[in-house]
């Protein structure tokens, strides 16, 4: 028995509650994982997981041999990076997990740099529109569009303000006219994005004046694609991320509403498990993505 592999073996079925799905994590079978565990407690001499037909729990030597554990394999990996830090050149597989919309508009173009500054890395992207720990995921970082993302047992870096824009499209607005005060909109069909807090409560600032409205539409949804296309068809009002509407608003099929009154805007969040931060695949990735958002404009440059 290698004991390491076998202590981390131990503490992936400890995190993720099932054989199966540490077996996946670790790409191992579920026979070889059992095999580990079971080599374990044969060392120790007492039972670390009790296992039922719904369920594993921890034995109370478990959970005390599991703290220790989880000690010692931080202590190895951060030994382990500490060393590594002397390969400066970034190499090797990247996995990153981004929202769909905004994956779709750019980052092609700014992932095809990046990979052509650093021809021995290999890019994986995954674009996802839910909210996913990059720590229980598996990527090395994933970006985040919203409020700062303190549920993530990760760390969170903000690398950009993407400004958002209230707009609609003309067989909308022949039909129902321009909102002209910012309230207005309450009477409106306003396509929602569902992600958020409050996402009905559409909050506006003008000359240092906040507002809020209370919107409500015929649709929701928790993908931006998803209503821009609708907006685009006449659907209604939407309140959309700036990089994806700009190149509607510059050939006019889109309409901006009440530009007077500036959105609350999100922000573009890096966030990766803790010991792949100073790696320097995800180092070097993240400043490309920050240096190559213009924060002041609604494209990305």
């Amino acid at each position: 028995m290698n004991r390491l592999v076998a202590m981390s073996v131990f503490c992936k079925v400890v995190e993720h509650g099932s054989f199966t799905v540490a077996a996946t994590r670790l790409d191992m079978s579920t026979a070889s994982v059992s095999k580990n565990v079971s080599a374990l407690e044969d060392h120790i001499g007492t039972p670390l997981l009790a296992r039922t037909t719904r369920r594993i729990v921890l034995t109370d030597a478990g959970k005390t041999y599991y703290d220790k554990c989880s000690r010692i394999l931080e202590d190895v990996e951060e030994a382990e990076r500490t060393a590594g830090q002397v390969q400066t050149t970034p190499r090797g597989l990247l996995k990153v997990r981004a929202p769909i919309s905004f994956g779709s508009a750019n980052l092609g173009r700014l992932i095809t740099a990046f990979t052509t500054s650093f021809p021995e890395v290999t890019v994986e992207m995954t674009l996802n529109d839910r909210y996913l720990d990059p720590a229980e995921e598996g990527v090395d970082v994933g970006l985040y569009i919203g409020a700062t993302p303190k549920h993530f047992s990760a760390g969170a870096q903000a690398i950009a303000t993407l400004p958002r824009m209230l707009v609609a499209a003309s067989p909308y607005l022949e039909r129902q006219g321009h909102p002209r005060e910012i309230q207005a909109l309450a009477s409106h069909q306003c396509l929602v994005y569902t992600r958020g807090a409050s996402p009905s409560e559409w909050r506006f600032t003008r000359n240092g004046v906040e507002q809020t409205v209370h919107v409500s539409g015929s649709l929701r949804s928790n993908n931006s694609q998803t209503l821009h296309d609708a907006v685009l068809s006449g659907a209604g009002v939407g309140l959309l991320p700036a990089f994806l509407v700009a190149p509607d608003l510059a050939c006019g099929r889109l309409t901006h509403l009440l530009p007077d009154w500036q959105p609350a805007e999100r922000n573009l969040y890096a966030v990766y498990p803790q010991p792949r931060r100073s790696s320097p695949k995800v180092r070097e990735f993240v400043k490309l993505l920050a240096s190559n958002l213009d924060l002041g404009s609604p494209t990305l440059s």
